[in-house]
């Protein structure tokens, strides 16, 4: 009878932890959802690309938190606009995207992972300083649309 018992709650722990059941958390975005986040990851950076200050600023919800494991963390919008106003002075960077992933968080927006190269532009030569990791919590609200809720931006390295 002991034997059953074990035998039985095996096999309920075995299901719950099943690898289909598992990912189903994981599922990626269908193709509208990704197609709305990658052009809105367009967007955010062809205004980063040419120190387009206020049109940056717009992409980010007021209270967005940055997380750089080059440069700390930014607890603000305020705060993340006074950074990309520094590295505008000083020449700016442009970005590109070398792959991402989407996936839908219900009741909430989007994830959006992915791997990006930076590069430094002098006298119209390209320059590729790094490449880095980011993931970036995508909020969808409303009245606002969709707006850049929390940033990570890790595994950077040096070219």
């Amino acid at each position: 009878m002991k034997r059953v018992i074990f035998l039985a709650l095996s096999f309920v722990l075995i299901s719950i932890s099943s690898p289909s059941i598992a990912q189903s958390s994981k599922t990626p975005a269908g193709k509208t959802l990704y197609n709305t986040i990658i052009n809105l990851d367009k967007q955010v950076f062809d205004a980063y690309n040419k120190c387009d200050l206020d049109k940056f600023e717009d992409y980010f919800d007021s209270d967005v938190e940055f997380f750089n494991d080059r440069t700390g963390y930014t607890s603000s919008r305020h705060d993340l606009m006074k950074s990309m106003k520094s590295m505008c002075d000083n020449g700016g960077m442009e970005r590109v995207l070398v792959s991402a992933q989407v996936y839908p968080l219900d009741f909430y927006g989007a994830v959006e992972t992915g791997l990006s190269r930076f590069y430094k532009v002098t006298n119209g030569k390209r320059k590729l300083v790094y490449t880095a990791r980011f993931v970036h919590i995508w909020k969808q609200d409303g009245d606002d649309g969709w707006k850049i809720a929390r940033v990570i931006s890790y595994d950077h390295k040096a070219k």
